[in-house]
């Protein structure tokens, strides 16, 4: 008759497996806290990315408003200086060649020493000068030198107020741009894409340049080889592409932004 063997008795449960039992069932707990701290910790660093992004679109936004609204500030005094030179130009220029021929006249007969309306340089300085001569000569007993003198000094009177309306507006566009120049073209410089700070720069120049050549009445003999028309036409261009190109730049960072907006 065959032996049944004995049951082997229990193994003994060592101290190392009695320590990493109680670990190893608690690992899926421990990987969802860490997996869930980790996840946490994402999304907060995401969600303050969020918030700075969005706090830097909506300062560029300001910015570009500030550079929309400057272009604005420009436009206007040019408007002025280029609305005074139309107004007054084809009167002017209507006689310019009679009180060319007069000027060269009085200054060839060494009776005025001053230019204004002939072909030449015109020092500004010399204005004052140039018309006490000339109030000199209206009292002439020439006639032909007081008739020369008169129209010269119609053309005065008629020059001064529009130059003095380009002067103050030609100041207060010097003003705009200096304001511009001194605030917003540092940030633009920081903050603005190469394309657009370029485009900004290209804008800057091109008022400037408006401005130089409204400006260049201020020598009258000047007046009529000034195209006015084309310098109103060419400052709207610059002022509608400027706005255009801030409006784009807008729409690139906020999309919903539209034309009206």
């Amino acid at each position: 008759m065959s032996e049944t063997p004995l049951p082997e008795p229990p193994k003994k449960r060592t101290t190392r497996s009695k320590i990493l039992a109680p670990l190893v069932a608690s690992v899926p707990s421990l990987v969802g806290v860490l997996v869930g701290a980790v996840t946490s910790h994402f999304a907060e660093a995401q969600k303050a990315d969020f918030e700075r992004e969005d706090r830097f679109r909506q300062s560029q936004i300001e910015r570009i408003a500030a550079v929309a609204h400057a272009y604005d500030s420009m436009t206007g005094p040019l408007t002025a200086m280029i609305a005074a030179i139309q107004t007054q130009q084809p009167a002017l220029c209507r006689f310019m060649p009679l009180a060319s021929i007069a000027e060269t006249r009085l200054r060839n007969a060494n009776l005025l020493h001053g230019r204004l309306f002939s072909p030449g340089a015109v020092d500004p300085n010399g204005t004052a000068d140039y018309g006490r001569e000339v109030d000199a000569l209206t009292s002439a007993a020439d006639p032909g030198v007081k008739q020369a003198a008169v129209l010269l000094k119609t053309m005065i009177d008629s020059y001064v107020p529009m130059l003095a309306s380009v002067d103050t507006a030609d100041a207060q566009f010097a003003q705009k741009r200096e304001a511009f120049q001194a605030t917003l073209m540092f940030e633009v410089k920081v903050y603005f894409p190469e394309r657009v700070r370029k485009d900004v720069q290209k804008a800057t120049n091109a008022f400037a340049a408006i401005g130089k050549q409204a400006a260049s009445v201020a020598a009258p003999n000047q007046l009529c080889t000034l195209d006015a028309n084309g310098l109103s036409k060419k400052l709207l261009a610059l002022t509608t592409d400027g706005t255009r190109e801030m409006t784009s730049f807008a729409q690139s960072l906020e999309p919903e932004l539209g034309d009206k907006s």
